[in-house]
């Protein structure tokens, strides 16, 4: 049959387009998102805030074409660093860093939404979290959410109150933040508490005390009653490699350590990791991505508490896996990026948005799967 050479090209636009659709198991987002927050309920992905505003967005994994659709966006102020989880088939919500008011300091929130996938609905509970909830994570144990670490709320409001009071007078933004930087790691009062909220009666428990100092931006892995939480801030700009594995029992966490997160070369020290994705594939945990300050480790055991002072913050690619016990650098992302989402389905660990390298957000899904001696990445 004769073609012109306009039916021709169309014809050939839409095999692409077809074959594009079908090599491309993860599409990307449809904004680029960081510092979000998110989690999977049953086969779908759901994602929102950060750089998404109130934005909120799906992704039907049981698809065969996948794509990312908008729900309902998120009834209160955007926010940043917000924690979530689902239970009995509902994403909660919890705290996060905003304005309360366009014109209002930048201070962390202490609130509790739950959406209803069922009734593409929002609502915000009658409750109010007893401590603060911005820079933790959070994990869905039965039929409650159990939460971990995370800033002191009065800390950290008060820094961008004093900010917002020298505005306009560098001299005193610089010494407000020097006072702020200027302090020892246990002088944050980084969370330590294990909070647990149960939707069923709106009540919240203190589950447990962390025989270890509190941190920032850790990532948390749950698989079935076991908790394994990995590195973090301990201070603002200072990491730790710190692995530790929690059981969870009728009276609490019952914790042990795991060897410290090994460096990304021979010979290089681990920094430790702030916004690293991490979740099991085929049984072995991966961790990956996040940021940190070379040298910032070193300076501060030398006795300098301002120790990024001056260093470059970094973002990361390597891909770590806990194999036999012991921590092995098997592979690298496609680009250095951090401060996402990570989902565990099936096999696979699927990173969804995050911050690349001088912190510009990024639309990118991709999955990591550990194949026993090779690392396969799915975009």
């Amino acid at each position: 049959m004769y073609r012109t050479g306009l039916a021709f090209a169309l014809l050939a636009a839409a095999t692409l387009g077809s074959a594009q659709a079908q090599t491309q198991v993860y599409p990307d987002l449809p904004t680029p998102i960081k510092n979000g927050t998110g989690t999977l309920i049953g086969q779908t992905i759901y994602v929102g805030l950060g750089t998404a505003g109130n934005a909120w967005f799906a992704l039907d994994l049981s698809q065969p074409v996948r794509q990312w659709v908008p729900i309902a966006p998120f009834p209160d102020m955007p926010r940043d660093q917000a924690v979530s989880a689902a239970v009995d088939g509902k994403l909660y919500v919890f705290g996060g860093i905003g304005k309360a008011t366009p014109a209002a300091t930048t201070a962390v929130f202490n609130q509790v939404f739950v959406y209803d996938p069922a009734k593409n609905a929002w609502s915000q509970l009658p409750t109010r979290a007893p401590r603060d909830i911005a820079g933790g994570v959070a994990v869905s144990q039965g039929g409650a959410v159990l939460m971990f670490g995370g800033v002191n709320r009065n800390i950290f409001d008060g820094y961008f109150r004093d900010l917002a009071a020298s505005e306009g007078n560098k001299a005193e933004q610089d010494q407000v933040s020097r006072a702020y930087f200027d302090q020892r790691p246990q002088d944050y009062f980084l969370g330590r508490e294990v909070m647990s909220f149960a939707p069923a009666d709106n009540r919240w428990k203190q589950v447990d005390i962390l025989p270890f100092g509190g941190t920032a931006g850790s990532a948390l892995v749950a698989r079935g009653n076991t908790l394994t939480l990995l590195n973090g801030e301990i201070k603002p700009g200072v990491r730790t490699p710190a692995v530790r594995q929690g059981q969870v029992g009728p009276s609490g966490l019952t914790w042990r350590s795991l060897p410290d997160l090994v460096g990304p070369a021979a010979g290089e020290a681990q920094e430790g990791l702030a916004g690293a994705y991490a979740g099991y594939s085929h049984g072995t945990l991966l961790v990956t991505g996040g940021a940190n300050f070379p040298g910032a480790r070193a300076k501060l055991a030398g006795g300098v508490n301002y120790a990024h002072e001056g260093l470059t913050k970094t973002w990361r690619k390597d891909v770590y896996a806990l194999v036999g016990g012991q921590w092995k650098n098997v592979g690298a992302l496609p680009q250095a990026q951090g401060y996402g989402l990570a989902v565990p389905y099936g096999d696979e660990v699927i990173l969804v948005g995050g911050e690349l390298q001088g912190g510009q957000a990024t639309p990118q899904v991709m999955s990591l799967e550990w194949q026993g001696d090779t690392l396969k990445i799915r975009d």
